[in-house]
């Protein structure tokens, strides 16, 4: 599994990625809450580093850290958005852990929830070149993802289970020496 990176100088993510050849695509993920702040993937940090010199993290989280739950019966996993792009965005908003909780295009399907900013627990991604966009749930702390999953899935013994047993309490102990 690659690491994920907090970058803290938003102006040399910006000045790098422009300066890559056309074509090739480097994503970058702004901290909602950090202003100037981006995270990145070890290959993102690979294509940056090579336009300009190593770009020096001020975190480092092992992408394995943050788990990604997929209920009973997810379909569209072809159009899924790569796990990595996911757990890079997740880690933007502060969050521990995701859920894939629908395809908001989906004909029948349930009334999803509409983001209303970026600082939203719910956001829609998609996978690079798709059209298909998902909707996601990230959560920020433990308890939360156990009230939501116990509320969203009270049938689904395995998500409650999936939920108690996240790795970390919150999104403060993914930064702390020697987490990655």
């Amino acid at each position: 599994m690659s690491r994920i990176y907090r970058i803290d100088d938003g102006w040399a993510v910006r000045e790098r990625q422009r300066a890559l050849p056309k074509g090739i695509v480097a994503e970058a993920w702004p901290d909602v809450f950090e202003p100037g702040t981006f995270w990145i993937s070890q290959a993102t940090k690979r294509l940056l580093d090579g336009a300009g010199g190593p770009l020096t993290p001020s975190a480092v989280v092992e992408g394995s850290r943050i788990p990604i739950y997929f209920p009973e019966g997810t379909e569209e996993r072809d159009s899924l958005p790569s796990e990595e792009s996911l757990r890079v965005r997740v880690l933007a908003g502060h969050g521990i852990a995701v859920i894939w909780y629908g395809t908001p295009s989906r004909p029948g399907g349930r009334p999803l929830p509409e983001p209303t900013s970026p600082e939203d627990a719910f956001f829609t991604l998609m996978k690079m070149g798709s059209r298909g966009n998902h909707l996601w749930r990230l959560f920020r702390t433990r308890d939360e993802a156990v009230e939501f999953m116990g509320r969203h899935f009270p049938q689904d013994a395995r998500a409650r289970t999936w939920a108690e047993a996240l790795a970390v309490a919150r999104y403060s102990e993914l930064l702390s020496p020697g987490s990655a």
